[in-house]
């Protein structure tokens, strides 16, 4: 029985594409509550985020060694991330401060919440996806 080890990036990319794939879950349960749901769903946010949980399995599949493009994958899943974010932020700072401001209740606060911690995953997958452009990913046997 031969034994198999797992590389950091192997690792980190799992990572990287569970938190962006979390943070576009809470995206969609954001954009459906009643404070942010008339702003309907961007798809720019939904194909930056789904774009680089692509972008980081097709990473992980290619493996090492690898053509030279494959490398390009690693830096475009956190721009992608880093885009989606932003235009997440954009879309939602006016209600973020007219719910901290005017109209700061229980079920306001509640939608508020579910945009931070999308917002909070998102860079969080960002984060991850940097640390996984400087590690190797290679399946060790």
């Amino acid at each position: 029985m031969k034994e198999t080890k797992i590389s950091a990036g192997i690792v980190t990319t799992i990572l990287a594409a569970g938190l962006a794939g979390a943070g576009l879950y809470m995206y969609f349960q954001n954009a459906n509550t009643a404070n942010f749901s008339n702003l309907g769903k961007d798809p720019v946010v939904i194909g930056c985020l789904a774009g680089a949980i692509v972008v980081l399995i097709l990473s992980l599949l290619a493996g090492r060694p690898s053509p030279f493009w494959t490398d390009l994958l690693v830096v475009a899943a956190p721009v992608l991330c880093v885009v989606g974010l932003l235009v997440l932020a954009n879309s939602r700072i006016n209600g973020i401060a007219s719910i901290l401001t005017f109209t700061n209740n229980a079920q306001n606060m509640a939608d508020l919440r579910s945009a931070v911690i999308a917002m909070i995953l998102i860079a969080a997958a960002a984060l991850m996806g940097l640390i996984n452009a400087f590690v190797d990913v290679r399946k060790y046997k």
